[in-house]
């Protein structure tokens, strides 16, 4: 299991930004890959292949190699991420139906209300999120 409060590494923050601006207005999304004593090692930015610019689906293909690479590794998905480019940090009504692993992580990037990135995170089970607390950017 991932510890909830599992820092993220400044260059993964940025990265994940970064990623959400390229995307923008098209939502982001990502996976990162925890080490066996809980620590985030890598983030793999994805392709979003959902038609709908404002929901998110990783690319199959993309998602199987994180996996391949992760095993590889001895790591694991622990963690999720995606954007809402027009919108605020918190997980919508989409996200929560999508069946996020209740295991991961859910990283949501969104705007503040000066419409700079900021990062929040959660723990979605059930048609739920529990808030996690916002990632420093």
């Amino acid at each position: 299991m991932i510890a909830a409060d599992a820092r993220l590494r400044p260059a993964m923050v940025k990265a994940m930004i970064a990623h959400a601006a390229e995307s923008s207005p098209r939502e982001a999304c990502g996976l990162i890959v925890y080490d066996g004593a809980g620590c985030p090692v890598r983030l793999y930015p994805t392709t979003n292949v959902h038609p709908d610019p404002d929901r998110f689906e990783l690319d199959p293909v993309e998602h199987f190699g994180v996996v391949r690479d992760a095993d590889e590794h001895g790591w694991r998905i622990g963690a999720v991420y995606h954007s809402h480019p027009r919108g605020p940090a918190r997980p919508s009504a989409t996200d929560l139906a999508a069946g996020i692993d209740p295991d991961w992580i859910s990283f949501v990037i969104g705007r503040n209300r000066t419409a700079t990135w900021v990062i929040r995170a959660y723990k979605m089970a059930d048609g739920h999120a529990v808030p996690l607390g916002e990632v420093a950017s």
